[in-house]
């Protein structure tokens, strides 16, 4: 036999179950869909990437059960798209790195030992080295220790006496200048 309490109000049929039923965050995953979607797009630059990332986050979220103290469904959600475009982004840029060697490219150069190609990369070399010495000298030595001794920001920051944000600030003024000088590709 049950027994009701006259305090409390009956459930009604047409009220969602409580924050933690799988339920209320997929409805909340569709409500959101349009913003989850810019999130993911932002990040991965791609709007059919950002697609698949959502397919993957709402599977997910059908498989695995939901923390049992959820606060905030669209939070929870946003965090679930947003790690898993993070991934995908990551293993986008892994995949560059491991097959760029792959893919010959088209509009190489038969005979790299022409004179013309030979007199093309002297001229660049000396324009690289002109632009260089314009460059303020603590700039010049973070370029260095970053493109040419492959220095970690962290080694260089600590080298140089400054912040690993302010070497990461110092390298993007580099490259905006050399790009103004039309040096960086």
């Amino acid at each position: 036999m049950t027994v009701i309490d006259d305090r409390t109000p009956p459930a009604r049929a047409d009220t969602p179950p409580a924050h933690d039923a799988p339920g209320t965050v997929l409805h909340t995953f569709i409500a959101q869909r349009r913003s989850l979607l810019h999130v993911a797009t932002r990040i991965l630059g791609c709007p059919c990437q950002a697609e698949d990332v959502l397919h993957d986050a709402f599977l997910k979220l059908c498989q695995d059960p939901c923390p049992e103290a959820l606060r905030c469904e669209a939070s929870y959600i946003s965090r679930v798209v947003r790690n898993l475009a993070l991934d995908s982004y990551r293993r986008q840029q892994l995949e560059k790195r491991l097959f760029i060697g792959d893919v010959p490219e088209q509009d190489a150069p038969l005979d790299t030992n022409s004179p013309d190609c030979i007199a093309m990369a002297q001229e660049q070399a000396t324009c690289l080295r002109d632009a260089m010495r314009r460059l303020p000298s603590r700039t010049r030595d973070a370029v260095v220790q970053y493109y040419y001794e492959d220095q970690t920001q962290k080694r260089i920051a600590e080298r140089l006496g400054i912040s690993a944000t302010m070497v990461n600030f110092i390298l993007q003024d580099a490259r905006s200048a050399l790009s103004a000088m039309n040096i960086a590709r």
